[in-house]
């Protein structure tokens, strides 16, 4: 019997490290309502008319309604947009856990209080996080782009 119960153990042992695994590439971040719907052709959103271009949404805006601690939308292409949650995925319920665009150089994103910083694809690039930011799909139909979760 001792001898059937230790394949078993470790069988249970490799199945929760590999579930734990992937739960560690999904940012803790808390769910919140996304709908945004923004006109490229708006002077607001002039940044998004140029590759790597990128914009800071609130939470609450003219746009809609974007997340924990808002939205940025980079443009990669002139048809192909990412939208990333401001919300920063290390330690995401302290106050300031809020990720930004660099103001210098608007090259890549920050978190001023943990001091992670993450590239325009939302992966972690320096700092104690380790996880990318959380994406929103995002669709493009004519001038208008719609982020949602």
């Amino acid at each position: 019997m001792r001898h059937l119960l230790l394949p078993l153990a470790l069988g249970s042992g490799l199945v929760v490290a590999a579930c734990g695994g992937k739960n560690e590439d999904q940012p803790l971040i808390p769910n919140a309502p996304v709908n945004l719907s923004l006109t490229l052709t708006n002077q607001e959103y002039v940044r998004l008319r140029f590759d790597n271009g990128a914009v800071m949404l609130p939470v609450k805006g003219p746009a809609g309604a974007g997340g924990v601690k808002g939205v940025i939308v980079v443009r990669q292409s002139a048809s192909s947009y990412l939208a990333f949650e401001r919300n920063c995925p290390y330690r995401p319920y302290d106050a300031c856990a809020t990720v930004s665009l660099d103001r210098n150089s608007g090259l890549f994103m920050r978190d001023s209080c943990c001091s992670s910083q993450f590239d325009l694809r939302g992966q972690p690039t320096g700092g104690p996080n380790t996880r990318p930011l959380k994406q929103y799909s995002v669709s493009l139909q004519g001038n208008i782009l719609n982020v949602t979760n």
